[in-house]
């Protein structure tokens, strides 16, 4: 007999939104009481694979980041390079594979805007994309793909100058959209993205935020709002580049300008990943109220952990706050001071005066699981002995390979780009 899935909403509330028995265990043990729901929710994405790594964290150690033209390794939103004579060269690849397939188009135009975010939080101008597709032959979803990836780059601005596309069966289900973008910055104007100054301020700008992104986390939703709501919640982001070039030009020149702080960018868990992130080394207090928000009705949780794009936190201080706002107020991009840095270790939110969440920073970034990889060696299904291949039907090969998607010419996808 088959055994099927359960439903989401019958499932124990921290196994709806993918932690384990062992991992509640630990974060009660940690926290020293049960978390809430908002503080669930939380953890449940900022220990997820996606933001926390847990099963690829300490195979990404092995590799080698560190020399002497380094300037920034892991630990920010993107490495740096000295190129010499003053000028550094920001690079970074990511992923943005599910929401690829689920909605293919979205799904990669937002791995693009991600990316340039990444490039721009580390104070660089982007000035270069590029892509590796891997998709199955025939898959309706690579063209679309390809068109937002065209769509978000030619609109912001940022030239794909290469890529690679890749066919084969093994990605029938689990396409692969990776997304590079390449960004020249001063060598020594580099960004941060760690909050510092007790009293300085939070300020986030950009695009307004909604319930886009939010996935299975709607299980938290409200009995009112129903099954049939909560199923409509999207799960992949709605990109907007021309609100992402604005956002490009705004965030360089606050950076230029020496008005930010520290500078991260809203991606993945929204606001929980990025303000967890900045507050590690101190704190921050944050009113969740204050959040420019597009969707009637969001909860405290929603604002929290919406994936809205084109968005950035910038750690102010309170007198360069007006030039901040006038500069945001030029560009048409809303800009609302939601919080300040303290000094307590706790990122803290608060709704309409009310603590709706209070947890230590590091217990988010720091003490996520990570799980060690065992592998299990497979032996080859049959010896590949010299001359015991039966060689091919030759004219019949040279057809095959002829029709082969990964020998054809690339010119209509590259021919999409700037």
């Amino acid at each position: 007999m088959q055994d099927h899935p359960v439903p989401a909403h019958e499932l124990p509330l921290h196994r709806a939104l993918g932690l384990t028995d062992a991992e509640l265990a630990r974060i009660v043990a940690l926290l020293g009481r049960e978390p809430n729901h908002f503080e669930l929710a939380v953890f449940s994405l900022l220990w997820s694979e996606h933001c926390g790594y847990k099963h690829s964290a300490l195979l990404l150690k092995r590799l080698p980041s560190t020399g002497t033209r380094v300037l920034q390794g892991p630990g920010e939103n993107a490495g740096v390079i000295d190129l010499g004579e003053g000028e550094a060269v920001c690079f970074k690849v990511e992923s943005h594979n599910h929401p690829s397939a689920v909605e293919p188009f979205q799904g990669a135009a937002t791995g693009v805007g991600g990316i340039l975010r990444d490039i721009v939080a580390m104070g660089a101008r982007p000035v270069a994309l590029l892509d590796g597709l891997r998709f199955a032959a025939g898959d309706w979803r690579f063209d679309r793909a390809v068109s937002g990836i065209g769509h978000y780059g030619n609109c912001v601005g940022v030239p794909t100058v290469g890529g690679e596309a890749v066919f084969d069966d093994a990605y029938a289900k689990n396409v692969l959209v990776n997304a590079m973008c390449v960004g020249l910055l001063p060598a020594d104007r580099i960004a941060t993205a760690g909050a510092s100054g007790p009293g300085n301020l939070v300020v986030l700008y950009g695009a307004t935020t909604g319930r886009d992104g939010i996935g299975g986390a709607s299980v938290l939703a409200s009995a009112e709002l129903g099954e049939a709501d909560a199923d409509k919640r999207p799960t992949v982001q709605m990109g907007d580049p021309f609100t992402g070039k604005k956002l490009i030009e705004v965030s360089v020149e606050l950076v230029e300008s020496g008005l930010v702080e520290s500078l991260q960018d809203c991606g993945a868990a929204g606001l929980a990943s990025s303000l967890s992130e900045m507050a590690r080394e101190t704190g921050i207090d944050l009113e969740l109220d204050r959040v420019p928000l597009r969707a009637e009705g969001m909860e405290p949780w929603e604002v929290m952990i919406s994936e809205s794009q084109e968005r950035m936190v910038a750690v102010v201080r309170p007198q360069s706050l007006a030039a901040v706002e006038a500069l945001c107020e030029r560009w048409e991009l809303c800009c609302a001071v939601i919080g300040r840095v303290t000094d307590s270790g706790l990122l803290r939110a608060s709704w309409d005066g009310e603590v709706v969440g209070e947890i230590p920073a590091r217990l988010l970034t720091d003490e996520c699981p990570r799980y060690p990889l065992e592998p299990r060696p497979r032996r080859p299904e049959r010896e590949a002995v010299l001359g015991a291949i039966d060689a091919p039907d030759l004219p019949h090969a040279l057809l095959e390979l002829l029709t082969s998607p990964n020998i054809r010419s690339r010119a209509p996808i590259y021919r999409r780009y700037d």
